[in-house]
């Protein structure tokens, strides 16, 4: 493959969330590419970030052993564990749900005025769709970067967080880790996430 610098990429991205109820039942859908804009009714954009967003593939691997040879005669992969994770520089009570995965917001509580936020029981979590949109490799004709999606019909934020309220200019962040699951029977694929690049 030859050197390519458009093939080289800048840029955090953009991390949208949606109900994976609503994208199973159909009612949400992925944007049909990603020169479309997801849908303001069912995909929250999660706002700002600290240093973007990542996408984790971890495998693992075990060898198949004999005792008739000293190499392995076949590798399987045993696991894997796919993760969207990122630091939200959006300390909202909107993005505090998102972090616990769940729970409550109830306005006018304890009165007018005011609005809490209920952490979610200890066995109920929301379950989310992810759009990771970002910058793909090259440019299009008009010399504009071209667009790269990250679909993910299920996924739950499992990672640990914790507010640091310090001097300035340091800013809250509250760290999000979305674990990608198997998709539930009727999601948009049966594939745990896909990439789509604009051509």
């Amino acid at each position: 493959m030859a050197k390519s610098i458009t093939e080289v990429i800048l840029g955090t991205g953009t991390l949208f969330v949606a109900s994976e109820t609503d994208i199973n039942a159909g009612t949400a859908t992925f944007p049909s590419t990603p020169a479309d804009t997801p849908s303001a009714s069912y995909w929250d954009d999660i706002g700002f970030s600290e240093g973007g967003f990542s996408l984790e593939y971890d495998k693992t691997f075990e060898d198949v052993i004999v005792a008739e040879e000293i190499d392995p005669i076949k590798t399987i992969k045993t696991a894997q564990e796919v993760r969207i994770t990122g630091e939200l520089a959006q300390a909202s009570l909107r993005n505090l749900k998102f972090a616990m995965a769940g729970g409550t917001t109830s306005a006018s509580t304890p009165s007018s005025g005011f609005t809490t936020l209920t952490p979610p029981s200890t066995d109920n979590f929301e379950e989310k769709s992810l759009l990771l949109r970002v910058n793909a490799p090259g440019n299009d004709e008009a010399g504009t970067a071209k667009t790269r999606d990250v679909q993910v019909p299920r996924a739950v934020n499992v990672g640990a967080f914790s507010m640091v309220h310090a001097k300035a200019p340091q800013k809250v962040t509250i760290t999000v880790e979305y674990k990608v699951l198997k998709p539930n029977t009727g999601a948009p694929f049966a594939q745990i996430f896909k990439i789509i690049d604009t051509d």
